[in-house]
């Protein structure tokens, strides 16, 4: 059987809740605490100190009290009762407030965000339209520029054109030109002989 409380140790027992504290105060009963704070009694530890009486039948353990002690039993639990019911009813107003107004804060957090995702597609909008805008002049500028380097461009050769013609023109109306003058070519001197009498030396009959 598993471990009873006090409420329950005092119902087998036959003895009111204030006799089984008194008894765990006094150490005459062993019990331990809970993670919740409330005693944990073993059966055996229980009818070590108050015998109890088991079904033959079952062999479950029989409420011992008169009813007297139900009835006193009950009517000390009903304040505990109502002071819990009191309390989770407090809780329960605390967290169902707490809960509207983080509802509450939820949707002003959502009408928030809907604000910002229009003013964002609001402006991004506008930038595409003024981007479209600008992409639009500046292709009818470049288109403009083109035009006009393509005119320019026929217009200079246009030009060339004429200028060669003219000048074309000009070289047909001209005379030709008068040759050159050859200059008259003279003979060379002749290479004086050796044989010479007038340029014969000889240098061993000198002196």
């Amino acid at each position: 059987m598993s471990k009873l409380s006090l409420r329950e140790a005092a119902k087998l027992a036959g003895r009111g809740k204030t006799t089984i504290h008194a008894a765990i105060h006094d150490g005459r009963l062993t019990a331990e605490r809970n993670e919740s704070g409330g005693y944990e009694i073993d059966p055996a530890e229980l009818h070590r100190v108050f015998p109890l009486k088991a079904d033959p039948d079952t062999g479950q353990f029989i409420d011992q009290r008169t009813p007297k002690d139900r009835q006193d039993s009950n009517d000390a639990e009903r304040p505990s009762l109502s002071l819990a019911l009191s309390r989770t009813a407090t809780r329960t107003g605390r967290a169902g407030r707490a809960l509207a107004t983080a509802e509450q804060e939820l949707a002003e957090a959502l009408r928030e965000i809907e604000r910002l995702k229009t003013e964002a597609e609001r402006e991004t909008h506008h930038a595409r339209e003024l981007a479209e805008k600008e992409i639009g002049h500046l292709r009818e500028t470049l288109e403009v520029e083109r035009a006009a380097k393509i005119e320019l461009a026929a217009a200079h050769a246009a030009h060339l054109a004429d200028l060669r013609r003219e000048l074309n023109q000009m070289r047909a109306l001209m005379p030709p030109p008068a040759p050159l003058p050859t200059a008259p070519v003279s003979a060379p001197d002749p290479a004086p002989s050796l044989t010479s009498p007038r340029g014969r030396w000889w240098p061993w009959r000198r002196g």
